[in-house]
């Protein structure tokens, strides 16, 4: 008996997932349908518009997926010697995953290739893999084949050239030794494929005093462009760190926060329970992040695109010269 498998239980988080294709065939083929001069012309944009477009109607050529709500679906393609590698790149906030759409739209552009050049070279073949995945009870995945090296990670954020970030890690727990602090792992291993160095990485209880302390001392000490914290912004008497926040930054930036909170709230209520802020001290920002790793990996992702631009503002790229910096 089939069925479709029970997801109203679920909680909807933000869900991401990406594929790959690679094509291979004769080489000289692979160029001329890379530079658009086979026949039918431009391959590259018409495999691209075919994987999104497959991507949004996976529900209707697999018969036991969901219909989800795609926020974001992106087709990238390089070409290498006898070779060309698609990576599709799916993200919904919904209630169970996006994989099969990631797939489904790599092997449709790999297919859109494929038909291009199939009077030319009869020989081309393709494979389809799952590289990696985020989001949902099952948390990170990745495709133990897969390399991480940063030209072979295209979906990640690419920051601005030569950014420094500080992580500050809020938590009587992991401070204690009582676990290890997993999400400043988390958010060091994603800044560092986004392109960064983290110049500092402290962890602190929650004592105001010492958040304070702690930011301030970053700051001054490093210049970092950005500072980002995690934990201590809940309703626990002892979480501290919005208020710490507040007293060290010279601005405040909540939109940023406000973004965070509405992306993490579909179906989840709870995230509308967190004080979190962000502001900027001369010319760092500073965002306060959740403190579990799931919840990072969240604001994480909801950051992607709205980073790069942030940083750049905060450096005072498009602004007057002259413009006060921190003493």
């Amino acid at each position: 008996m089939m069925h479709m498998m029970d997801v109203g239980e679920k909680a909807q988080t933000m869900r991401q997932a990406e594929a790959e294709a690679v094509i291979r065939g004769e080489p000289e083929v692979l160029r001329a349908l890379w530079e658009g001069r086979l026949p039918k012309g431009d391959a590259r944009a018409a495999a691209q518009l075919a994987g999104i477009l497959a991507a949004k109607r996976t529900p209707e050529l697999l018969p036991m997926c969901h219909p989800i709500r795609l926020d974001k679906v992106e087709i990238r393609a390089t070409i290498e010697e006898g070779s060309i590698r698609i990576r599709a790149i799916a993200r919904a906030h919904d209630r169970t995953g996006v994989e099969m759409e990631a797939l489904t739209a790599a092997a449709v552009a790999a297919l859109t290739f494929y038909d291009w050049a199939k009077s030319s070279d009869p020989t081309i073949e393709f494979t389809v893999r799952l590289l990696r995945k985020s989001g949902g009870k099952s948390g990170n995945w990745e495709n133990p084949a897969v390399s991480t090296h940063a030209e072979e990670v295209p979906s990640k954020t690419v920051l601005p050239d030569g950014v420094r970030v500080g992580i500050l890690t809020v938590s009587d727990r992991a401070s204690r030794g009582v676990y290890p602090d997993r999400s400043g792992d988390l958010i060091q291993q994603w800044l560092t494929q986004a392109g960064a160095s983290v110049c500092e990485r402290a962890l602190v209880s929650d004592e105001r005093s010492r958040v304070e302390a702690e930011l301030v001392r970053i700051i001054d000490a490093h210049r970092p462009d950005l500072v980002l914290t995690t934990g201590g912004t809940g309703l626990s008497p002892r979480d501290c760190t919005p208020e710490a926040t507040r007293a060290v930054v010279e601005r405040e930036a909540t939109g940023i926060v406000e973004w965070l909170r509405q992306r993490s709230a579909h179906g989840n209520s709870r995230a509308y329970l967190s004080r979190a802020t962000a502001g900027i001290r001369g010319r760092t920002l500073v965002i306060n992040l959740p403190g579990s790793p799931r919840a990072v990996q969240e604001h994480l992702d909801a950051l992607r695109d709205m980073l790069p631009h942030a940083i750049e503002m905060v450096r005072g790229m498009g602004h007057p010269e002259g413009e006060k910096e921190h003493g």
